[in-house]
């Protein structure tokens, strides 16, 4: 019993010890004073990063003195952390809304799906913390631009059997993890150009299932003229009894389904939180010995529905 007890007394120790390592930053709009849920803070000491919970806190390492702040619709911040800080302000983006283009419509036309959701599913693709996943998917034709994309459709892998977590060494319980959809333009040289939503597209994993639609209409987002880069962000996992962003460096689930790469097709990946990276797209390439058939790239199975 005293042995027990002794055990129980030096893991709080432990776990309060590790408490006193992370300095609480809350970060809030400079304009409102309200806070900004899941900004994207990259450590600029050392590798790694984090991001704000939906109450727009973050928990920082005591060692590090410089972090790099952004959220979509606010312009990116690095501060010098000093002793004395506890809140940062992000300044809001003004934007310009251009002039819609309206064609003209005489019938109501049938929702379309372009893209690659339908595709045979080949192999698993996760990101930790920070991680990002594009795939380019064309308009076709001209009818189909500057339609509203109503909804996304994912094929997803949630969950890992329990063997694979033990052998890997990942956590045999349920928890809640927070993806971002993110909307791109292309460029002149078919990479990925600059962000077309002006708000963070949130969703968590209670709403996903094998195959997801997820409806993104009310974000007004039009189907350009010659196509557009659909990527999905991997904000972390959430504990569901603090609400804090769970720092971990395995990939988190869900996972993105993809298969070998389809004709044509272009997908970049991205880590934010690697500094060697730089917070670059590089083509979507696994390069390793398990999986040689997608050394040429692959493809994500996700698609756009037009309204």
């Amino acid at each position: 019993m005293k042995r027990k007890i002794n055990t129980i007394i030096a893991n709080l120790l432990f776990f309060s010890c590790f408490a006193q390592t992370d300095r609480k930053i809350f970060v809030a709009d400079s304009l409102t004073r309200e806070s900004i849920e899941y900004a994207c803070i990259v450590f600029n000491d050392t590798a790694g990063g984090t991001y704000s919970n939906e109450h727009g806190y973050c928990y920082i390492p005591q060692n590090i003195e410089q972090i790099e702040l952004s959220s979509i619709g606010y312009y990116s911040k690095t501060t010098e952390l000093k002793q004395d800080i506890d809140t940062i302000f992000l300044s809001p983006k003004i934007y310009e809304i251009s002039e819609a283009k309206v064609l003209p419509n005489r019938e109501k036309r049938k929702p379309v799906e372009l893209g690659y959701a339908k595709e045979k599913a080949m192999y698993g693709m996760g990101f930790p913390s920070g991680g990002e996943i594009a795939v380019y998917i064309h308009s076709i034709n001209k009818e189909n631009a500057y339609r509203l994309i109503k909804q996304i459709i994912l094929q997803l892998k949630t969950n890992t059997p329990k063997g694979i977590r033990k052998l890997v060494n990942m956590e045999l319980t349920d928890y809640i993890s927070v993806l971002k959809i993110n909307f791109y333009r292309i460029t002149e040289n078919n990479e990925i150009g600059e962000l077309i939503n002006t708000e963070n597209i949130v969703f968590t994993s209670e709403v996903l299932k094998s195959k997801t639609k997820l409806d993104v209409s009310k974000y007004n987002i039009y189907m350009p003229e010659n196509g557009i880069f659909v990527a999905v962000e991997w904000v972390g996992r959430i504990d569901t009894a603090t609400g804090e962003i769970i720092k971990k460096t395995e990939n988190i689930l869900p996972l993105i389904l993809v298969s070998r790469k389809i004709d044509n097709s272009i997908s970049f990946a991205k880590r934010k939180f690697k500094r060697e990276l730089n917070n670059k797209w590089e083509k979507s390439v696994i390069d390793t010995v398990f999986y040689k058939e997608f050394n040429n790239g692959y493809t994500p199975l996700i698609s756009v529905v037009l309204e």
